[in-house]
């Protein structure tokens, strides 16, 4: 099952008591999962349910003990389980001896970003449950995506706009959306968003945002993350200055990740913290995927770097990349 096949097993039914996510389209994900989520939990008590819970915190028997447990004020408990393949060989057994028989009063979800050596789980979970894939599409469906995509906004966008939008933005689906937000800002209460709507609301050239940069340390995207700061850099940005923004960024994620633990809703969380509803958005997307000890580690190394750049003869730009080599590895470190 692709990302566009899960919306109508959602509404077909019934819920499966386990489900393989495989994939690194983000954003296609993050929906699948409000979806899951709104089918599976009543609005009213979100707090009650739809845990996400990393493998490198939580070993599998937790996770387990947790689906066992019955469910209050929604139809079953449900857990999403970020990156299981950091599990141990011994947790991947009780996982496996829990899909042999799962809680029909729960509902399991395993996100794989890569598929590489669990096919042995993804067999268990199909035999009690789906195995859904969500892949980016390729460039040149882009365009395609794009016009269908823009429908959620209320509005159509030419194939001329879309082709541009496409070749500027990149095949970063999240970067995409947002650029759509924009133009469907920018147009207002026009119904058709133009080539010429696109050029004023998108940037002329592929971004490489301090946002951007953030995502890829979280998602231990390395080789990204370093490219994105060298082109921060290279635009006129000094490594201090790259340095302060992604600290500042860094606390607006750990503001955004506490207003949910809080159960704030998003526009609570921007009202709070006055930023702009797409700006929250976007971290929130963030926020589930990293965690406290991990924030803190980023920013004890933030401030350790700012200090070796003040202090030190070592080339700012050497510095503030061993910073980003740094923080993408500290994922891995228990």
């Amino acid at each position: 099952m692709d990302a566009a096949e899960f919306p109508r097993h959602l509404q077909e039914g019934p819920i499966q008591p386990a489900y393989f996510f495989s994939g690194e389209a983000d954003l296609l994900v993050e929906e699948a999962w409000n979806r899951l989520t709104d089918a599976v939990i009543p609005s009213g008590n979100r707090r009650c349910g739809g845990e996400r819970l990393s493998a490198a915190e939580h070993t599998a028997a937790e996770v387990t003990e947790r689906l066992r447990t019955l469910p209050m004020f929604s139809r079953k408990r449900l857990i999403m389980v970020l990156n299981p393949d950091a599990w141990s060989e011994e947790d991947r057994k009780v996982l496996l001896a829990y899909l042999a028989k799962p809680s029909p009063a729960s509902c399991l979800v395993l996100w794989f970003r890569q598929k590489k050596g669990v096919k042995r789980i993804e067999d268990a979970v199909a035999a009690v449950g789906k195995s859904v894939h969500f892949q980016t599409p390729p460039e040149w469906e882009l365009p395609k995506w794009l016009r269908e995509r823009v429908k959620r906004h209320g509005k159509s966008l030419t194939p001329q706009a879309a082709a541009f939008l496409a070749a500027q933005a990149g095949a970063d689906l999240q970067q995409l959306d947002l650029e759509l937000e924009k133009a469907a800002l920018y147009v207002g209460d026009r119904p058709v968003i133009e080539l010429e709507d696109i050029r004023q609301s998108a940037s002329s050239q592929r971004s490489y945002t301090v946002f951007e940069l953030l995502r890829y340390v979280i998602q231990h995207k390395t080789g990204q993350a370093i490219v994105s700061a060298r082109n921060l850099v290279d635009s006129g940005e000094a490594p201090l200055k790259v340095l302060a923004l992604l600290a500042w960024q860094l606390r607006l994620l750990w503001q955004v990740k506490d207003g949910l633990a809080r159960g704030l809703s998003e526009p609570e969380i921007a009202g709070a913290l006055k930023q702009k509803p797409f700006v929250v958005k976007n971290l929130a997307k963030e926020a589930h995927a990293v965690s406290e000890p991990e924030l803190l580690r980023a920013h004890e190394a933030i401030r350790e770097t700012d200090l070796a750049i003040k202090s030190s003869a070592a080339s700012p730009d050497v510095v503030l990349e061993s910073l980003i080599l740094k923080l993408c590895r500290s994922k891995k470190s228990p």
